[in-house]
């Protein structure tokens, strides 16, 4: 029991002498740049009051950027403020000076979207080693609204239903259902590929990214010794559908 006791009083030492030092020690550099200027809290508080604003909050956003603000208040982004991406946006207003960051990477997006089993199972998430061969995520998807472009769900049922191309097919003879593909099936025997109950693709087309102007053959480029092969499952497409799923970034 004595060393209990005197385990008590060596601890309650040493916070006595802790306390003293934070009183007359001055407050490290890092712990000043965190904003904890000073032991009184009044002045420290002062301190903070009178650092200068510098975000804005993303209503004022809409004033010059109706077209992105619209698309991004109807998103799944809309709760994520435009100065999570874009930085503090005072200065951008005062005086038109750009953003002071564009926040882009694959981190970011992984703060929220990378696979954890503590998610819940219907929050869009993916495995970040796999998904997208390492580019930033925006090169397929618009952060102002990550869905668009996206195939549509399947509107029904797939029990039982794995060959998609038996009622929906380019000559089907009915008139209005099951609806006619808008696309070239030539080399697409699998739909769900695209098309799924839970949106499997996840994710928008790639834009081409160049002009057209001169080059009505894509695959002169795009084949298995081009300078960008297209992927496996693209086999047996040919150039005349390329535009049906793929745009330009000017479109």
């Amino acid at each position: 029991m004595t060393h209990l006791i005197r385990l008590g009083g060596l601890l309650a030492g040493v916070l006595v002498v802790v306390v003293v030092l934070l009183q007359v020690v001055p407050a490290p550099a890092v712990l000043e740049e965190l904003g904890f200027h000073t032991s009184n809290p009044e002045v420290n508080a002062e301190e903070w009051a009178s650092l200068p604003v510098q975000y804005v909050g993303s209503a004022v956003c809409v004033n010059c950027h109706e077209d992105k603000y619209t698309m991004w208040e109807r998103s799944d982004h809309q709760t994520i403020n435009c100065e999570t991406c874009h930085g503090p946006g005072a200065a951008h207003v005062e005086t038109g000076a750009p953003p002071v960051v564009v926040e882009s990477s694959r981190e970011l997006c992984a703060l929220c979207h990378a696979a954890l089993v503590s998610r819940p199972g219907n929050f869009p998430q993916v495995d970040m080693e796999e998904m997208g061969n390492g580019a930033e995520c925006i090169k397929c998807h618009d952060p102002h609204e990550p869905r668009a472009g996206m195939p549509k769900q399947v509107p029904h049922e797939l029990e039982g239903r794995s060959n998609c191309q038996s009622c929906h097919r380019p000559h089907e003879p009915w008139e209005r259902t099951p609806p006619i593909p808008p696309h070239p099936v030539e080399g697409r025997e699998n739909c769900l590929e695209c098309h799924g109950p839970d949106e499997l693709r996840g994710m928008t087309l790639p834009r081409v990214p160049h002009s057209l102007e001169g080059r009505s053959e894509c695959l002169l480029c795009h084949n298995a010794e081009g300078i960008k092969p297209p992927p496996e499952d693209h086999a047996g497409r040919k150039t005349i559908s390329c535009l049906n799923c793929h745009r330009t970034e000017l479109d």
